[in-house]
């Protein structure tokens, strides 16, 4: 004899800070797209106000400010200097051994 079985199953879902989901967007934008990229570097504001491929960036008002303040000639320096800003940031560089430290 079949029988049919139901679960239930109860499942909590811990959203990650929205803006920082964004930023993380934003970036991962810059690395696919050299014209992106490029505008992001030279107008953070004209870069999160278009979007890329049809997506839009939705920052709190503080990290908006933190890309607009941000700045870099490459995108390696660009990251860098919103890890420095952004709330949370680590003042210290992680340690690997004595001899190898390692780069963020």
């Amino acid at each position: 004899m079949l029988t049919n079985q139901l679960f239930e199953q109860h499942v909590t879902v811990h959203q990650k800070r929205a803006e920082q989901s964004d930023i993380n967007r934003l970036l991962a934008a810059a690395v696919v797209s050299r014209q992106f990229c490029g505008l992001l570097l030279s107008d953070p504001a004209q870069a999160v106000a278009a979007g890329y491929a049809g997506e839009h960036f939705s920052l709190s008002a503080d990290e908006y400010e933190l890309v607009l303040s941000a700045r870099g000639s490459t995108l390696q320096e660009f990251a860098q200097q919103l890890c420095k800003t952004m709330p949370g940031a680590k003042t210290t560089r992680p340690v690997l051994s004595e001899s190898y430290q390692l780069r963020l």
